[in-house]
Order: C-alpha cells, then structure tokens, then sequence
C-alpha cells in the first residue's frame, strides 16, 4: 500500500529568485537537495517511520516568502497491512503522526538567521492522499 502527503512550508531565511520556479536551474537543485535530505534525515531515522518511507519530493517553490511544496511517499507491505487488520495504517501512517514527527523536528531545530534551509514550523501544511482508498484528510 502507498501512502503519499503533500504539504508546504516556509523558508523565511532565503531571499526568492526566479531560478527556483525552474527546478533545473542552478540554484533551485542544490536548494531542493539539501530541503530533500533534511526530510529524508527525518523520516528514516524516526523509530516509528523509518521502515516504511520511501522518500520524500520538493517539487515546487513559489514567490513571497519563499514556501516549497513537498511530497512525502511511505510504502508499507500489503501483508503487513493485512496482518494489523489496518491498524498500522490508520495509526502509525495517519496525518496525525506524520504532521506531528515533522512539526516536532522544526521546532527542535535551532534558529539560525544564516540557516537558508531553516523551516517555519507554525508555517507547515499538509495534507494526506491514500492511493487505493478514499480518505484523505487536511491539516
């Protein structure tokens, strides 16, 4: 089963410019590497989590006060599910958790005016797609 969330968050210590609406461009890959690597960092090493992500996608910037648009995508057994008789997935990957393991993160991380990759954690948005059912939830 695939379990994918998309949200947004902001990026109050880097300075907008049009290279990143274009994703190949020189800054907005370096940007997009180090946004990927600090999700990917999170989830992975998260005891509850960790099995089932898969990765994580910066897929869009927008203007303003820079906010990236990302993707998270876990994948979890179809056995295992099965198994939990759905508990696993209502719990372990709801929005619930997924929001709190990262809204707790952010506001662990330290704030550092030169940090370009500091996340706003009350500026974090995300939302639940569940590929072969029919819930999806908004926060």
């Amino acid at each position: 089963m695939l379990r994918n969330f998309s949200g947004s968050f902001r990026l109050p210590n880097f300075n907008f410019t049009e290279e990143l609406l274009n994703l190949t461009s020189n800054g907005s890959p370096s940007l997009t590497a180090e946004l990927e690597n600090k999700l990917d960092g999170l989830f992975r090493d998260s005891p509850a989590l960790g099995r089932y992500f898969s990765r994580s996608q910066i897929y869009h910037y927008s203007d303003g006060p820079v906010t990236a648009l990302f993707r998270l995508m876990f994948r979890m057994p179809e056995e295992k599910e099965e198994e939990e008789g759905g508990q696993l997935t209502h719990f372990t990957l709801s929005w619930e958790m997924i929001y709190n393991v990262l809204r707790q993160f952010l506001y662990d991380q330290e704030v550092d005016p030169s940090d370009h990759t500091y996340i706003e954690p009350a500026s974090l948005n995300i939302s639940s797609v569940v590929t072969n059912r029919k819930d999806c939830h908004c926060l």
